[in-house]
């Protein structure tokens, strides 16, 4: 019976300390993860050269898409017309194809613009740089969205440029976008990811197409 007994202690006193190990290792590991939060982020960097090689008759204009929900609403806008961005002004325009980020110069040339915009966000939900002209198999702008991406045709305009010879440098267009990711009590939100890479010749001018890239990281239990 004593024996017994003893053995009982043995295993309560086990699991007692199986127990604190337990709690110990959710403290050091697990525990931090939920108290700690991560606000959605927007972030636009913006790198287009080739541009430098053009000179500028009396105002020139440069414009990419902007990020924007579903529904077409840009964001990120105050950010967009507070920054300063070398030799240019910055500025959301409407178009035939919707809202448009804008970049204007009357300098007798336009610098090549690379620029990083950023902001805190409150707001979880699908963005994508749009204007958007085709999405593929014809979805809607939102059901594409809420997909995990594809490729889809969106546009970038050049205006304001004395025609240059045949031969002069390609405008290359680099835009990556990136929205959500916000994080709280080990649920992380999904990521938004919109990308434009896209030489056109250095003769182009007005709204030229391009395709954009665009991907969902899928959120879930961060561990």
């Amino acid at each position: 019976m004593k024996k017994h007994q003893t053995t009982r202690k043995q295993v309560k006193n086990l699991l007692i300390a199986l127990c604190i190990l337990i709690a110990v290792v959710f403290l050091m590991f697990l525990g931090p993860a939920f108290v700690s939060t991560a606000t959605p982020n927007n972030a636009y960097i913006i790198e287009i050269t080739g541009i430098g090689s053009l000179d500028v008759n009396g105002t020139a204009t440069v414009m990419i898409p902007v990020p924007a929900n579903a529904e077409g609403e840009p964001v990120m806008s105050e950010v967009f017309s507070s920054k300063q961005v070398f030799g240019w002004r910055t500025a959301i325009r409407e178009t035939p194809y919707g809202k448009m980020l804008a970049f204007t110069t009357t300098d007798g040339y336009g610098p090549s613009i690379s620029v990083p915009f950023g902001e805190f966000e409150t707001k979880e939900e699908p963005r994508l740089l749009v204007p958007v002209l085709a999405t593929p198999d014809n979805m809607s702008v939102e059901e594409f969205s809420r997909t995990s991406g594809g490729t889809y045709t969106t546009v970038v305009f050049l205006d304001g440029f004395i025609p240059p010879p045949e031969n002069a440098t390609p405008i290359t267009f680099n835009l990556r976008y990136q929205g959500g990711g916000g994080m709280k009590l080990l649920i992380k939100e999904n990521v938004w990811t919109a990308t434009v890479n896209a030489t056109v010749p250095g003769t182009a001018s007005g709204f030229i197409p391009v395709p954009a890239e665009y991907h969902v990281t899928p959120g879930g239990i961060y561990l």
